[in-house]
């Protein structure tokens, strides 16, 4: 067992009176020597199976394992948190994992994450549970928060967008008919006297507007409301960790997953643009959460 000696997560509780939680499942680099590499699973009965344990049909494209880490995704991570820190004097609560992406992904269901390597196990455990309690703190202490979930996307990068993720389809915002039932900011949108396209669309109250003032190009946004707008309308909604710690089940916690292009995430580009990116964060929480 590697348990002991493995550096597997990083976590840091913010002030008392925060409202903010910001995860970085993808941006590690720790590799375990010896340890497991996360691997395709099997297609049983049209489903895929990550354990490695029980052993399948491997099918080409089917049940694939992502096991490139998002590129400069923690360090993204940190400068966002230190804006909103700068900004507001409140420093935020902050989750990273730091195993690599080959042996653990925290944004997967645990089997799938972990394939029963026992650090990925702890790791994967110990992130998810951080996040809880600090869930638990922010609604203990201030009633009601978010997740910002902070990824980096290569397989779009021709659009060269900054993506939000609410947990809404692709296919509904392509369509101009979604409603906040499926959001992972559920909570936010049913306080709130805006609509839900509002909160999503308007170029002074929604993430997405606020972020295109700043320069930023987004979507959803004013100006890109609907992914198929984009060179190759590709659009990522969101995934575990959105559904998981988001309001979708309950709770006053919402969670927003932040896909950001390689462009942004160069090492000269990180300072500039995480900056804007904490800048836009506080003045939409000043709408939305601050009040």
């Amino acid at each position: 067992s590697f348990k002991s000696k493995a550096v597997v997560s990083t976590q840091s509780t913010g002030d008392p009176e925060t409202n903010v939680i910001i995860s970085s499942p993808h941006g590690g680099r720790v590799k375990i020597e010896g340890g497991w590499t996360r691997q395709q699973g099997s297609l049983i009965n049209g489903k895929c199976e990550f354990d490695p344990l029980i052993d399948g049909p491997k099918v080409p494209g089917k049940c694939k394992v992502i096991t490139v880490p998002d590129h400069n995704t923690q360090e993204l991570a940190r400068i966002i948190r230190d804006t909103i820190h700068n900004r507001t004097g409140i420093q935020p609560h902050f989750v990273a994992s730091d195993l690599h992406r080959s042996q653990l992904d925290p944004n997967r269901r645990r089997m799938e994450a972990s394939q029963r390597f026992d650090v990925a196990e702890v790791a994967y455990d110990t992130f998810h549970g951080a996040i809880d309690n600090f869930s638990q703190e922010i609604e203990a202490n201030v009633g009601a928060g978010i997740v910002y979930d902070i990824h980096g996307y290569v397989k779009y990068a021709a659009d060269d967008w900054i993506m939000l993720g609410y947990n809404v389809r692709k296919e509904d915002l392509n369509s101009g008919v979604f409603d906040d039932h499926e959001s992972s900011i559920k909570s936010m949108a049913r306080r709130s006297n805006y609509t839900f396209t509002d909160i999503l669309l308007d170029p002074q109250i929604s993430l997405g507007g606020i972020m295109e003032a700043k320069g930023l190009k987004t979507c959803p946004s004013p100006s890109y409301p609907k992914p198929k707008m984009g060179i190759l309308g590709g659009y990522y909604r969101g995934g575990h960790i959105t559904r998981e710690h988001g309001s979708l089940n309950g709770g006053n916690v919402d969670c927003v997953q932040i896909e950001h292009p390689p462009t942004m995430r160069g090492v000269d580009d990180i300072g500039v643009y995480g900056v804007e990116v904490g800048n836009a964060i506080v003045d939409w929480m000043d709408i939305h959460y601050n009040n």
